[in-house]
């Protein structure tokens, strides 16, 4: 049964993963030069992030807030995730494996002074490190208790870009 569901979101994904990616690029006027971390309010929009996080700093000048679209599609027995972070421009898989994937992009230059965190309470498979004039960030899955699985990492409209299943 999982497979044969699986089978109909291979249909419907790249339908719901390319309109979460025209809402992430959606305002042309960014430009690579201007990557930043902006701090954001919660508003349904597809041009705001959906989850917003507050930072937690340790040390620095640091964001407010950081922010991930997110869009689950259920299905019987599970779910798909899809998640966009909402971190600079230039961001490169730096670690991955099947529980995990995690990301790194330089800050702009107000925020490289940053030392601070950033996790997602529900589901609290999200986290962001601030660090040496970095951003990380990392989806781990390794402490779920359903079967998960990671199906999609890379780089989607010059962001973090990851799709996983939990399913039982």
């Amino acid at each position: 049964m999982f497979l044969t569901n699986l089978k109909y979101l291979t249909l419907i994904l790249p339908i719901v993963s390319l309109s979460i990616f025209t809402g992430c690029v959606k305002n042309k006027s960014e430009t690579v030069a201007e990557a930043r971390i902006t701090s954001i309010n919660s508003n349904s929009s597809p041009e705001k992030p959906n989850i917003i996080i507050n930072v937690k700093r340790q040390s620095g000048v640091c964001p407010q807030t950081v922010g991930i679209w997110t869009f689950m599609l259920p299905f019987e027995g599970g779910a798909e995730h899809t998640a966009v972070a909402d971190i600079p421009i230039n961001t490169r898989v730096v670690a991955s494996g099947n529980k995990f994937v995690e990301y790194e992009a330089e800050l702009r230059q107000s925020y490289k002074s940053c030392v601070g965190s950033a996790k997602s309470e529900r589901p609290d498979v999200y986290n962001f490190q601030f660090r040496n004039g970095k951003v990380y960030f990392r989806l781990d899955l390794s402490k779920e208790t359903l079967k998960t699985e990671i199906t999609y990492k890379g780089i989607g409209g010059f962001r973090p870009y990851v799709r996983w299943i939990a399913g039982e």
